[in-house]
């Protein structure tokens, strides 16, 4: 079962995480880092435009389409052609800057691993050390990786997320009217259905998401750990390769390496069999949310009281609302894969930072010195 984190350990851990990678925005280069977080954001905000664009010509298209007016597709066709080439120019330019805020981040979070690392004798105490710190290379070269493309990727997606519930909770709130409704013999006039609608659907997935896909965290962890055992294995290996051709213990290795690669084939089921639960979930939930919207707006469509481009809007903007709503239920294992690496690097800072420093040894005088190639000893 999950371990279930208290508010303040997530407060504490985030506080960690902050100071260990936060200085990234505050260091000699934080202009240029500054300017490139702006325009991501502005770039994630033309993002959102496009699926807005695409709403309100999909209503604008489909009202042509029920009044048979031939005429206007043309000029629909050429709107969808200009929406595809600002998409296009966003979505390039949204990925340049983020991959290079990206990496410039895992760089500067590199180095300053490394540095502490390899400093006043760290490299050879921290074998002995106890504690959560092994492998320290493979925590420098892929989980300080995993950490920062992740964390841009999880706060893009969730600004993302974010823009996209308030664009289309207006219009969701505008499309819906007021409609009566009778408890008791009392008649109530509720503004904004389709908005609670979306809201109570979405709370219900995410619930229900994080019931289905609670071991999740647990075996991603797991199996990140057992992935480092494994490569460590690898590397001892290699590092002891003299001794075991020497000693003829190639066998031995052999079984050692199997029984780790064991724990990594048990690591990948049994997040295989987590992961499969949630996507089994998500395919039922994507379905559901595309359905359940032309389900609830389609008697009003029959009625005559709305057009076929309004509930086809109606429809767009409920499942694009759900979707933003969704962010949790779409993100649980990125989020899990995110967390596990963050504490490994965390780990590692916190027995770094544990350790005392070696102290410099003055090397000893020579008591022969070299003069032109004859030989004087001091006196």
């Amino acid at each position: 079962m999950m371990r279930r984190i208290s508010l303040r350990g997530a407060s504490g851990f985030v506080r960690r995480f902050a100071r260990l990678a936060g200085g990234y925005w505050a260091g000699r280069d934080r202009w240029s880092v500054w300017l490139l977080t702006a325009a991501l954001l502005a770039l994630t905000v033309a993002q959102v435009s496009v699926p807005v664009m695409l709403n309100l010509w999909s209503q604008r298209l489909f009202d042509a389409l029920e009044q048979r007016a031939m005429d206007r597709l043309p000029v629909m066709a050429a709107v969808a052609g200009g929406i595809l080439l600002f998409n296009i120019a966003v979505t390039v330019s949204h990925l340049w800057v983020k991959r290079r805020l990206q990496f410039g981040w895992r760089a500067w979070l590199t180095r300053r691993l490394v540095g502490d690392w390899l400093s006043d004798g760290r490299e050879l105490a921290l074998a002995s050390r106890p504690g959560d710190h092994d492998n320290p290379d493979g925590r420098i070269a892929e989980d300080v990786r995993i950490v920062t493309e992740l964390a841009i990727d999880l706060g893009h997606s969730l600004t993302y997320c974010l823009l996209l519930l308030v664009s289309f909770a207006g219009i969701l709130w505008q499309l819906s009217g007021v409609v009566p409704v009778t408890l008791g013999g009392v008649s109530l006039a509720v503004p904004g259905h389709l908005l609670l609608l979306a809201l109570a659907f979405s709370a219900a997935g995410t619930a229900a998401a994080i019931a289905v896909a609670r071991p999740l965290v647990r075996a991603a962890e797991r199996r990140q750990g057992l992935e480092a055992d494994f490569r460590f294995g690898l590397a001892r290996v290699r590092e002891n390769a003299p001794i075991i051709a020497r000693q003829h213990g190639e066998a031995v290795e052999r079984g050692r390496m199997a029984l780790l690669f064991g724990g990594v084939r048990r690591g990948w089921e049994r997040q295989t069999g987590a992961l499969a639960r949630v996507m089994a979930f998500g395919a039922s939930y994507s379905v559901l949310s595309a359905v359940f919207p032309i389900l609830v707006v389609a008697p009003r469509y029959v009625a005559g009281t709305i057009t076929l481009g309004v509930m086809m809007q109606t429809a767009q903007a409920f499942q694009q609302a759900v979707a933003a709503l969704s962010w949790p239920i779409d993100n649980l294992a990125t989020v899990a894969q995110w967390k596990a690496s963050m504490e490994r690097v965390l780990g590692l800072k916190a027995a770094l930072d544990g350790i005392t420093p070696l102290p410099l040894v003055k090397a000893p005088a020579p008591d022969v010195l070299s003069d032109g190639g004859d030989t004087v000893r001091k006196r």
